[in-house]
């Protein structure tokens, strides 16, 4: 079982706010994320808030001015990238939507949101 993240909101908040404006992401930046709901993946539901850089990818096939040229990972949502720059434009936005809150994975179990056999599946 993976061991779970002891985390102060306050602090995570005001490590944001202390943070310098940055247009290239660092490992160990806090960044806000925005919510995932999925109607027949519930348990890959996350909530959005502050959140921590772990991984920075650049594209080896587009150029440095491409909007998806940067993706970042967090720690919170492993397995997970985020295209750089629109979640830098969003970063006022998300702000007011999570203020302190931390990012995590928020899974909805119940079966009518996670059937393999959906109807979606067989278009």
């Amino acid at each position: 079982m993976a061991k779970k993240l002891k985390l102060d909101p306050k602090k995570m908040a005001e490590a944001l706010k202390n943070q310098p404006k940055v247009t290239q992401p660092v490992i160990g930046q806090k960044i806000y994320v925005p919510s995932s709901l999925y109607v027949y993946r519930g348990e890959d539901d996350f909530a959005g808030g502050i959140a921590t850089i772990n991984k920075i990818e650049k594209s080896n096939h587009l150029p440095e001015d491409h909007y998806n040229y940067l993706m970042v990972g967090i720690a919170e949502r492993p397995g997970s990238m985020y295209n750089w720059r629109p979640l830098l434009e969003r970063q006022e936005e998300l702000q007011k939507m999570y203020a302190d809150q931390i990012a995590h994975p928020d899974p909805d179990d119940r079966p009518e949101f996670n059937d393999d056999n959906a109807d979606w599946r067989s278009l």
